[in-house]
């Protein structure tokens, strides 16, 4: 019996490195081309196949990867999908255990991700009240921003950093509501906003809201 040699598994940790980044490319290239298409042609006349050809993937190869069409749409407005600089931001926020500072990256977060779905956000709300197949779409992907925001307000009472009185569930809620897109839209689309006054004005809110005073 054959036994595999070292050189043997290198080679395979490597085929599969390589498979890996290959599967990633393909992932971002189709959300590019979808993002594109969703938006100059609308979700309900954009079909796989359209995205397909245009990111030379087969339309068998998008349902493996996201299942369907909404599944696309799903990933097109995750913030985790939006750019490097964001992804880092995430990380940044991840790694600090200063409240303050992660507050006001919260803030800046919330800003640079509506700032570049604003097409996208604004093609989910007007496809949802059009398209049967994405009836109840945008409620689950609030509940997933919630549900994604909790981990900071645990992390915040865990350290006694919590505004006192304040419960968790009450923490998440105010979270939630102050860095909803309809919030945004109100005050940088409707009231014309500056962004850097959104994101500062934003930190600041949640500072108060959400923290001790001696944080704050």
């Amino acid at each position: 019996m054959k036994h595999a040699t070292q050189s043997d598994t290198k080679k395979r940790s490597y085929h599969s490195l390589v498979r890996q980044r290959q599967a990633e490319e393909t992932q971002q290239r189709l959300l590019a081309v979808a993002r594109e298409l969703f938006t100059s042609r609308g979700y309900a006349n954009t079909t796989l196949e359209m995205i397909g050809e245009a990111a030379a993937v087969s339309p068998k190869t998008i349902s493996a990867v996201f299942g369907s069409k909404r599944g696309i749409l799903v990933e097109v407005v995750n913030p985790r999908t939006c750019s490097t600089h964001i992804k880092l931001l995430f990380d940044e926020l991840y790694t600090s255990s200063d409240p303050v500072q992660q507050v006001a990256l919260v803030a800046q977060i919330t800003r640079r991700v509506y700032e570049s779905l604003v097409k996208e956000m604004e093609l989910l709300r007007t496809a949802s009240a059009m398209v049967p197949e994405l009836v109840g779409l945008a409620q689950q992907i609030e509940a997933r921003r919630r549900q994604n925001q909790s981990g900071l307000v645990v992390y915040l009472q865990e350290h006694q950093m919590l505004r006192f009185g304040l419960s968790c569930e009450e923490a998440n809620d105010v979270l939630w509501t102050l860095t909803s897109y309809d919030l945004y839209r109100l005050l940088v689309i409707e009231r014309h906003w500056s962004l850097e006054h959104y994101e500062t004005w934003l930190a600041q809110l949640l500072k108060e809201l959400l923290l001790q005073q001696d944080n704050a």
